[in-house]
């Protein structure tokens, strides 16, 4: 199994890392319990990364959802390795596309249920709160 956001985040005190460590316990709970899960579960995991993104939103000078990815998406991609740019990639993640991912899992329950798409969108949203909220 994948783990979310990449590894362990450590964010400042306040909205962003309560939601992150409770998005992280959800993915838990997932892997723990997809057998008694619906195929929709991972919809809700995806609906909690754009629920995350806007929090993280708020909290910096970006004045849209669309700002922040377009300040924080090219420094986070840097940070990352070789494998996972390829993971974001082969998953259709790209600066281009991210706020439509992170709407389509708001709005289309059955596009959102790719949970390897869903995990390669927390590998760069991983980075990008890094970035603007890590301690």
């Amino acid at each position: 199994d994948l783990e979310i956001f990449g590894g362990d985040l450590y964010l400042k005190y306040g909205d962003v890392s309560d939601l992150y460590r409770d998005i992280v316990d959800l993915y838990k709970f997932y892997l723990d319990k997809r057998h008694l899960l619906s195929d929709s579960f991972p919809s809700l995991i995806r609906m909690s990364l754009r629920l995350l993104c806007e929090a993280a939103c708020k909290e910096t000078s970006q004045t849209s959802l669309d700002k922040y990815i377009g300040h924080y998406f090219p420094k986070g991609k840097k940070n990352l390795d070789q494998d996972i740019k390829t993971s974001m990639a082969n998953q259709n993640v790209a600066q281009s596309n991210l706020l439509q991912l992170l709407h389509t899992g708001a709005h289309k329950y059955q596009a959102a249920n790719n949970i390897d798409q869903t995990i390669a969108m927390s590998y760069i949203i991983g980075e990008m709160l890094k970035l603007s909220h890590g301690k």
